[in-house]
């Protein structure tokens, strides 16, 4: 005979000492759900951090739940750590009487849902929003390795309740995919077959409902459900009543209501949002990928002036007269070396606000006869973007100076994409589309001797924008200088290569 769950979590919570798993002392019941429920824990064993417990409901303690219990803590274990908008899993164990759990990170904040009960959103927190619900969902469609194959996971139950709306220590808003309860992981030598129907039915695309084989894009149909609802407050399609019958014919056969005119929606989005609701699967976008394409420049376009109240212009630099904002060749030819950095041949980035704006260069010392190679009209520069996202997301900026009378110089730099000033330059580089290097001599100060003028193509910033794209889906783990080491790696590899293609076109 079981004990009532209640009865565990009193004495777990007590004075006396007794702490679940040796470790863990419940405080209060903070959630419940239709497979368990979820409490608010000190962790004895960790400075005594607020964490969050999910245990299994009794009334479900058979062998079959007990293992989707479990495959939903590594699924959110193994997810959480490659991305910052899925809820971290910590610890996963079985309590007294056989009962488990898991560990997960506590998350102050509300569910979508509340805030969708209260009003529909506005255009610029909608973008804000759904955005980091893509990022999550890509991460999640990536896949984990099964047998050292990649399986994408199918999360089968994308709804308001399930995405939470969580404040980082800055008080900023970021959202966490929850609840993998139902997740499916497809074989990666095979589709993904439900057994039986499970989900949510009014989120639930037309293949899961009559229970055929899933792909990401049942996913990507419950997430139009979810926008449309975002933005107005309703559904898209309703059924005639609440029976699961009633819904699969209404996800069969009943036509997407049109988006209100009133929104006054970007095209490209309220198309985006009607393709996603397609009935064939084929219809739809194929994969997160395509669905952030439209987002992104969408979001950035419509939170600037936050992202720009957020993230202050940084720059490292000051002209003599910092009294005023210069023109940007004004300011450039006002500034000295800095003083914090070395008078050596280094390589550093810098963001610099002038009249025109904000722009990005970098900053070099090289020898005399290096100067006088490297002349503005005899030189061209090749810029190359290299990238790695893990441990710790960190961008290569290789430019290389060339002519064909002298040997290449290579100027190498990173761009940590979990600071500031990283975000900054690299977020920089892509609107701006060029920057600048500043050569100064050894050993003089002063000023810099040659100013070159460097253009970003089309293909690049693409590719540098989705470095940054993917690296707001990661949690880092502090450890830059092992990402750097891989790069250099990667780096010395490709050299050769590119100087080869550099001798074969016509210069």
């Amino acid at each position: 005979m079981f004990k009532p769950l209640s009865d565990l979590v009193k004495s777990f919570g007590n004075e006396s000492g007794n702490l679940l798993a040796n470790r863990y002392q419940l405080i209060n019941q903070i959630g419940k759900g239709a497979m368990g429920q979820v409490y608010k824990a000190i962790d004895k064993s960790s400075g005594d951090s607020i964490v969050a417990i999910k245990f299994l409901s009794q009334a479900l303690l058979d062998e079959k739940m007990r293992s989707r219990f479990e495959t939903e803590a590594k699924i959110s274990a193994l997810l959480g750590e490659q991305s910052n908008h899925i809820v971290k899993v910590k610890d996963y164990g079985i309590g007294t009487d056989q009962v488990p759990f898991y560990v997960m990170e506590y998350l102050e904040g509300d569910d979508l849902d509340q805030l969708v009960k209260k009003k529909s959103l506005s255009l610029a927190k909608f973008l804000f929003l759904i955005r980091q619900i893509c990022i999550g969902l890509e991460c999640a469609h990536n896949g984990i390795l099964v047998n050292g194959q990649l399986a994408p996971i199918i999360h089968r139950d994308i709804k308001p309740s399930n995405i939470f709306l969580a404040r980082d220590l800055q008080k900023q808003t970021i959202v966490k995919i929850l609840d993998f309860g139902i997740a499916q992981i497809s074989d990666p030598g095979q589709g993904t077959t439900q057994q039986h129907f499970m989900g949510t039915p009014e989120y639930c695309s037309p293949e899961q409902m009559a229970e055929e084989e899933l792909a990401p894009t049942s996913d990507i149909y419950s997430l139009g459900v979810l926008m449309y609802q975002m933005l107005t407050q309703t559904k898209p399609i309703e059924a005639e009543n609440r029976t699961f019958q009633s819904w699969y014919k209404a996800h069969q056969e009943n036509i997407p209501k049109p988006l209100p005119s009133y929104l006054q929606l970007p095209s490209n989005l309220e198309s985006l949002i009607m393709k996603c609701l397609s009935k064939s699967p084929l219809d739809r976008p194929q994969n997160m990928g395509e669905i952030l394409k439209v987002i992104t420049p969408l979001e950035r376009e419509y939170n600037k002036p936050n992202t720009e109240e957020k993230l202050p212009i940084y720059s490292t630099v000051k002209p003599i007269n910092n009294n005023e904002i210069l023109s940007l060749q004004e300011t450039y030819y006002q500034s000295p070396w800095p003083s914090d950095k070395p008078r050596k041949k280094i390589v550093f980035p810098c963001l610099t606000e002038a009249q025109e704006g904000a722009f990005s260069s970098l900053w070099t010392m090289l020898e005399p006869n290096e100067i006088n190679m490297f002349q503005p009209k005899l030189t061209l520069c090749f810029n190359h973007f290299m990238f790695q996202l893990n441990p710790h997301p960190m961008i290569l900026w290789v430019n290389l100076l060339y002519n064909r009378s002298n040997e290449p110089k290579w100027l190498p730099c990173y761009l940590d994409l979990k600071t500031e000033i990283g975000h900054q330059i690299s977020n920089n580089l892509v609107d701006k589309g060029l920057y600048y290097i500043l050569l100064f001599e050894l050993k003089k100060p002063d000023k810099y001797k040659e100013l070159l003028t460097v253009k970003i193509n089309e293909e690049k910033n693409k590719q540098l924008q989705s470095f940054i794209d993917k690296s707001l889906s990661i949690r880092g783990a502090n450890q830059p200088e092992l990402s750097k080491i891989a790069l250099k790696k990667q780096f010395e590899s490709v050299k050769n290569t590119i100087l080869a293609a550099i001798n074969k076109s016509k210069i």
